[in-house]
């Protein structure tokens, strides 16, 4: 069937870059685009009229945690952990607070937390999103059905999933005297290594090919070389991207010195990881200071080249006192760059403007972190990291994943700057209708594809579970 949208001011992907079309039509037939401009001639079956709506490309969230994130709201803020010299350590979220919420958790609390984020995410205009679930001993012991639950509960969403459940060599977490512990899993983790990697095989392709697999190592101080070169070897046998958690803190950069004798970057290119299908998730400490300035010409020119990318989640480390320094370096090495909102809320447009502002005040410049860089990296800069040329663009045979916002409210009028409205003004409650795969699962900024009011609930019932085993 043929669907045409028109009357929006689009979005469109031409000559390489994102372009304001007035008075756009976007035609699809089933899941693919066949024509962005302003002029289409041909028939269609069924009209979208886009008066006072912005249509854009589907957001890509490259980074984020379904199943534990509603546990650690009210947990994670405000609490103190600072060195003597006055730096965010990121110990207690990271090491204490973190680890404790998950172990509280259970399979099915897990799934109750997956149906309400899945629902945020398509609310607020995410169309592709990278789900990376959580370790060994979480809800169940490594028991694989949780993971395949979770990856139901996101397939009949509507939404364009990429599932990574994580696996590791070891374990760490915060002793009573503040220290930092790492503890062996007694395999060193291959058990759960082998039932991740025969998930990905599994489960890859299904619901349409809508949910995709990856393979995603936990965080690096917690990998030994050998399974991340396993993990490269499988990358390749079997064409799946990769992500791994790195440049979260100071003490993982330390750490990776002391265990490894290399940088966070060296490790990584040890490894074989490095590639235009690897993602670095948060990359916030890659360097001894966290200044992007400070790595070496070796280091830079490695993920530069190798077209490594790095995932940005600016919110979830500028609430912790820390600051990524900085989007405008990255882009000045010429290192490929991608957002994701890691935990809540899961709104990518309050991602894209945390990651503008919180640039510009670290570079003292307000003319950095232009807003049509900032929304590349939440369209192209994911579908690219992702090796998806048809997502995140509007552009004839690009996959019918659309967004339309309204801009006929007074917050939004008038739009003079459409890219500056999406980044520094617009949220994920702007959006009115969300289309993926051609199919519409959101409408009037309801979610079609979700019974939203039972996963409330369900979450609400699960969350005084989960509390009632913290141990903090």
């Amino acid at each position: 069937m043929i669907t045409e949208i028109r009357n929006g001011t689009v979005i469109a992907w031409i000559d390489d870059s994102h372009q304001i079309v007035e008075q756009g039509k976007v035609v699809f037939d089933d899941q693919t685009i066949i024509y962005v401009g302003q002029t289409y001639e041909g028939k269609s079956d069924q009209v979208i009229d886009a008066t006072g709506r912005l249509v854009i490309p589907g957001l890509i969230n490259n980074h984020l945690h379904v199943t534990d994130t509603p546990f650690t709201k009210g947990y994670l803020e405000d609490i103190g952990d600072k060195t003597v010299k006055g730096a965010a350590t990121n110990h207690v979220a990271l090491y204490k607070v973190l680890p404790n919420v998950r172990h509280a958790t259970d399979p099915e609390a897990q799934v109750a937390a997956a149906a309400c984020a899945f629902a945020e995410l398509a609310r607020t205009g995410s169309t592709t999103v990278v789900e990376l679930g959580y370790d060994y001993e979480i809800g169940g012991n490594g028991n694989i059905e949780t993971t395949e639950k979770v990856a139901d509960v996101g397939g009949r969403s509507g939404l364009r999933c990429y599932s990574g459940p994580r696996y590791r060599t070891r374990h760490y977490g915060q002793d009573t005297d503040g220290s930092i512990f790492y503890k062996d899993y007694p395999d060193q983790g291959r058990t759960r290594f082998d039932a991740c990697v025969d998930f990905c095989q599994q489960w890859n392709g299904r619901f349409d090919d809508r949910l995709r697999t990856m393979l995603a190592p936990g965080q690096v101080d917690t990998c030994d070389t050998d399974l991340l070169k396993k993990t490269r070897e499988l990358a390749d046998e079997l064409s799946l991207p990769i992500q791994i958690h790195a440049g979260q803190s100071p003490n993982e950069f330390r750490r990776v010195g002391e265990i490894e004798g290399q940088t966070t970057v060296e490790y990584l290119e040890a490894c074989g990881l490095l590639g235009p299908d690897f993602i670095i998730g948060h990359g916030q400490i890659m360097s001894h200071n966290g200044d992007m300035n400070s790595m070496s010409a070796y280091e830079i020119a490695a993920l530069r080249d190798s077209q490594t990318t790095v995932c940005h989640m600016p919110w979830v480390k500028a609430r912790r006192g820390g600051v990524i320094n900085s989007i405008h370096k990255y882009k000045e090495l010429g290192i490929r760059q991608s957002l994701g909102t890691d935990t809540y809320p899961f709104d990518l447009f309050s991602e894209m403007r945390m990651a503008a502002v919180v640039c510009k005040i670290v570079e003292h410049a307000a003319e950095v972190a232009p807003a049509e860089d900032i929304f590349a990296m939440a369209t192209t800069g994911g579908a690219d990291a992702l090796g998806r040329s048809d997502l995140g663009r509007l552009a004839s045979g690009c996959c019918a994943d659309i967004v339309l916002l309204r801009i006929d409210t007074p917050k939004a009028t008038p739009v003079y700057d459409p890219f500056k409205f999406l980044v520094l003004a617009a949220t994920g409650d702007d959006v009115d209708r969300v289309i993926v795969d051609g199919k519409t699962i959101v409408e009037n900024g309801e979610v079609l594809t979700i019974d939203v009011p039972n996963a409330v609930r369900n979450l609400n019932e699960a969350s005084k579970r989960v509390w009632s085993h913290l141990d903090l």
